[in-house]
């Protein structure tokens, strides 16, 4: 009885490992070949084909944009149009979509120029994506320390304790969820 169980299991561990590795991503991704036994055509830069689901230069109309790139660079800059999320704040998801449905995106624009520039110089696609990050705003940098005494407004109705013109004022705030 005891055999019976340890072999149940590792059949069971074998069919999960057959059926896990024929359906683990490996059709549709860009890295990958669509065939698991096929290789995806390559250079020795690297990758050259564009899947056919990827949003092209021709979609975007900045075929100009595109002349003088090599192969694997278009690649690069596609794949970074294609991957990015948009970050100006529309609905459309990657940057490629963004830039086709809404031509009036400010982010856009500026991420293909921002790409093709640095795929020129023969980055790749790591540097590219760094490359076009949003840069952190001034708002979400460290705030200036406070110079002197600062004071705080509160509402009449909030609940004080203590004399109201008190040399230290402590306020706290709490959720009772």
């Amino acid at each position: 009885m005891k055999s019976n169980s340890i072999w149940a299991l590792v059949t069971g561990l074998a069919v999960g490992f057959l059926i896990g590795r024929e359906y683990t991503g490996t059709k549709g991704s860009a890295d990958s070949p669509s065939k698991p036994g096929a290789m995806a055509p390559t250079s020795a830069n690297g990758p050259t084909e564009i899947p056919k689901e990827w949003i092209t230069e021709k979609d975007l109309n900045v075929t100009d944009q595109f002349a003088g790139l090599t192969p694997q660079q278009k690649y690069v800059v596609l794949k970074v149009m294609n991957e990015k999320p948009c970050d100006c704040g529309c609905p459309h998801g990657n940057v490629a979509k963004c830039k086709k449905e809404d031509p009036g995106c400010p982010r856009a624009p500026v991420i293909l120029t921002t790409a093709i520039a640095h795929a020129k110089l023969g980055e790749n696609f790591d540097t590219v994506m760094a490359a076009v990050k949003k840069p952190d705003s001034p708002a979400a940098q460290q705030p200036e320390a406070a110079k002197g005494p600062q004071k705080v407004e509160l509402a009449a109705w909030t609940p004080t304790k203590g004399p109201k013109y008190a040399k230290v004022t402590i306020l706290e705030w709490s959720d009772f969820q």
